[in-house]
């Protein structure tokens, strides 16, 4: 059988175009808010820009619990290090969710001290991590009280660990992150909100010791620390300074290197509603903030110089330039000596009003273990029952998860309006508008293939989008029934090792158009981050979308809509039946739901249910990553929700499977989807 040849035969290098439609969206919003942030020229218009996007990054969050439940705080220990001490703690953020750090206390305090909250980058040794402890330690024997947190994940907190094996099941940490936040993201919620609430009850915490000075409370963070201290100043108006490190930079200098980052770090929609990095240091304006940055980082220098540059404008609103700045490090990516040190002159200087004179030197750090506040150094092991962010956004979705479409069928109540529910995928998966655009479709290669002919076809689907594909017929006298738009995971890729799966189809007189979506076999997008599973490239793009507020779904979606209308222009062509398999058939699932038009539908190796995804603690990441999800997908509809939108028409599920990948058996499948579509009026 036939494939789709390098740069589409010859006629076009498509391995960019995922990646620059996506710039090219960007950056219309990168260019309006720019204008827009010109034109803050009072506090007034700056306040009301901030509330604005804080209110936006909160619904993007999920927002953050209500409740300050009993902390609970366990002090498991305490380590005499000379001039101050450091008590190991426990507390609960939430009820059985418990978070371990590290309280470090100058000895002789004789009145409220400021204090510093460090927040760990992504290191599995979380608070013990030598370099962090470091930074805890410098700022401690300049005499500030300093508490250092373990993010989920991290340190002592890992999410994923069997106790009994006493092994880590899912990590590292960035993996973990990303693992989780997946579940979140369908639920339209972040991990995040657990990174920022474990602080903010840190914050609670320190506010009751008698030696913390309540008004001056500090915060500082490296790398993913840096990305948690964002997070916190755009959260957490309890803090007084900042001093956010090797993260900040401008959304768009970030775009532009091809890095992904875990899930905590992805804001939804932030490209086209904030925060953009300076909108994470105009939130704590005029309260001072320093920068740290360093020169040679992966993070780009000029990102960040550029974001300090836009907050100085907020801050000569109020007349207090002099309390933002940057500090650049001539290092890699690290919180490095030289940061250290301008970190703890940094609040020498706000907080103490002192001279920046402190010169770092080399501090004395501590074994892993020695801090450990649980006996065996995770949590999990302390209290093998307790909860995990993956039981907390269980619990969110048991309150906030239900359909919008559901029925009674036992009231007079009239069937599910079609359209409602169309409109509504159409939003969550920020499918285009512009599907009426005309297509010129262009057939380059027509070739006979043991008696097949074959068409080799591109066209765009989109301005700057092509889409290819492989035409079929079957053999010369066998009569045509039936047109089918197939999408294999790999697209036309895959059409050689399904080449009996295809002649089976043809000589049944079906007619065969083996579709590429974007992105997809013949237009494959090229290699272009280094990234290991779960952080590739096809997850960066679909993280560079959300944060568009659309889904790589939900243009591949269009696509196959575009692909129907391309079908619908061909003479031969009369009724046409869709078929999607793995990946690919979630892209054809929403297809078939929005488009009557297709006369019968196929899905192989379907999940059955988003729900099922979120409420099974080991997924199966590989076939259910972003690539396949819309943020906040559940906040409206499962797949078992579209089941009205298919009417009359034939449909097959071939192959269902749950979370884990596993095919469902066909009880399984008709108690836990066709019942509930039954339940829910959906079918008759």
């Amino acid at each position: 059988m036939q494939t789709v040849s390098a740069y589409v035969n010859g006629y076009y290098d498509v391995s960019d175009q995922m990646v620059d439609n996506l710039r090219r969206r960007a950056e219309v919003h990168f260019r309006r808010q720019a204008a827009e942030k010109a034109e803050l020229t009072s506090i007034a218009a700056f306040e009301e820009h901030r509330k604005r996007v804080r209110d936006h990054f909160m619904r993007a969050i999920g927002g953050l619990p209500e409740e300050r439940t009993p902390l609970n705080v366990q002090c498991t220990g305490s380590l005499d290090r000379g001039g101050f001490t450091i008590e190991k703690l426990i507390y609960e953020s939430l009820p059985e969710f418990y978070v371990t750090a590290a309280l470090y206390v100058p000895k002789g305090i004789v009145s409220p001290r400021p204090a510093v909250v460090f927040v760990h980058g992504h290191s599995d040794l979380g608070k013990a991590y030598p370099v962090y402890q470091a930074v805890c330690v410098d700022l401690a024997a300049n005499g500030f009280v300093v508490l250092a947190v373990d993010p989920p994940g991290q340190g002592e907190r890992f999410q994923y660990f069997d106790p009994e094996k006493g092994e880590r099941i899912v990590g590292g940490c960035t993996t973990e992150h990303t693992y989780a936040g997946l579940q979140f993201t369908l639920g339209g919620a972040s991990i995040g909100r657990h990174f920022i609430w474990d602080v903010m009850r840190g914050v609670d915490y320190l506010e009751t010791r008698p030696e913390v000075d309540p008004t001056c409370i500090g915060l500082t963070g490296n790398s993913g620390g840096g990305t948690q201290a964002c997070l916190l100043m755009m959260s957490e108006p309890r803090f007084s300074a900042s001093v956010p490190c090797t993260f900040v930079m401008t959304l768009e200098s970030y775009m532009k290197t091809g890095q992904a980052q875990d899930s905590e770090q992805i804001v939804p929609g932030c490209f086209a509603n904030g925060p953009d990095h300076d909108d994470y240091i105009t939130a704590m304006a005029p309260k001072p903030v320093l920068v740290g940055a360093a020169a040679y980082d992966y993070f780009p220098i000029e990102g960040a110089i550029e974001a300090v540059d836009r907050a100085r404008r907020i801050y000569a609103l109020y007349g207090t330039e002099d309390r933002v700045d940057i500090a650049i490090a001539p290092t890699r990516h690290a919180y490095s000596p030289h940061l250290r040190e301008a970190c703890v002159n940094w609040y020498k200087r706000h907080f103490r009003g002192e001279s920046p004179d402190f010169v770092t030197g080399e501090p004395e750090t501590l074994p892993d273990e020695a801090l450990w506040a649980t006996p065996n150094g995770q949590v999990l092991d302390l209290y093998p029952n307790s909860k995990t962010v993956f039981d907390l956004n269980r619990e969110r979705l048991e309150v906030s998860h239900g359909s919008q479409f559901a029925i009674n069928p036992d009231t007079s109540q009239e069937r599910c309006d079609i359209n409602q529910i169309r409109e509504t995928i159409t939003e969550v998966l920020g499918i285009p508008e512009r599907r009426s655009q005309e297509i010129y479709p262009r057939i380059v290669a027509e070739n006979v293939v043991d008696g097949y002919r074959t068409e080799e076809i591109f066209f765009f689907s989109e301005p700057n989008i092509i889409v290819t594909g492989v035409f079929i017929h079957p053999l010369e006298g066998t009569a045509t029934e039936q047109t089918d738009l197939i999408l294999f995971e790999n697209g036309t890729n895959d059409t050689l090792d399904k080449r009996e799966w295809l002649e089976a189809r043809l000589a049944l007189g079906r007619q065969l158009f083996v579709f590429d979506p974007r992105g997809i076999g013949g237009v494959q997008v090229r290699s272009f981050n280094r990234g290991a599973q779960p952080h590739g490239g096809e997850y960066k793009l679909a993280s560079d979308a959300m944060m568009l507020g659309i889904s790589t779904m939900g243009l591949r979606v269009f696509d196959v809509l575009c692909t129907y209308d391309y079908l619908r222009t061909r003479s031969e062509v009369d009724q046409i039946g869709l078929y999607g398999s793995g990946k690919s058939a979630f892209y054809a699932y929403f297809a078939g739901a929005l488009e009557d038009g297709f006369a019968s539908l196929e899905f192989e190796d379907l999940l059955y249910s988003y729900r099922n995804l979120t409420d099974t603690r080991y997924y199966d990441q590989e076939r259910y990553n972003l690539e396949v999800m819309a943020w906040g997908i559940l906040q409206h509809f499962d797949l078992v929700d579209m089941t009205p939108c298919f009417g009359e028409r034939p449909l097959r599920w071939i192959s269902p499977r749950n979370a884990k990948g596993e095919i469902l058996t066909d009880e399984a499948f008709d108690r836990e989807f066709l019942a509930i579509a039954r339940r829910r009026g959906y079918l008759g």
